[in-house]
Formats: C-alpha cells, structure tokens, sequence
C-alpha cells in the first residue's frame, strides 16, 4: 500500500512538472522565483525548490519533528 501511495504522489508530481514545461515556470523555484541549477534538475526533475529553499524546508521539518 505504501509503495502504490509512492507511485501516486509522484504521478502527480510528474504531471506538475509537465505543466510547469508547457507553461514555461519549470526549473524555478516556487519560494524563491530563482532558477533551480541544472545538475539539481538532472538529478530530480521534479524538483520545485532550489537547494537553498530545500535546506531551509528541511531544516524547519526536522525542528519540528524534535519538538
């Protein structure tokens, strides 16, 4: 159950990155507006915030997650 969860969010996340191609926004960050660097983007097509913004979220998560 939890792999077919995986697949499905990540359908969905394939299909934003689709969008975001034909709508000319792919390869920038959604916190920031700045690009997300190329190697990012080779390595994770679907992502949607650039390292900087990705630490600073992870951060926060992991802040929260000792509390």
């Amino acid at each position: 159950m939890r792999t077919l969860n995986r697949q499905i969010k990540l359908l969905a996340k394939i299909d934003q990155a689709i969008n975001k191609i034909k709508n000319n926004t792919y390869g920038y960050c959604e916190e920031t507006g700045e690009p997300i660097g190329i190697k990012r983007l080779i390595a994770r097509p679907i992502a949607i915030l650039c390292i900087a913004a990705q630490e600073k979220h992870e951060k926060e998560e992991k802040v929260y997650a000792d509390i």
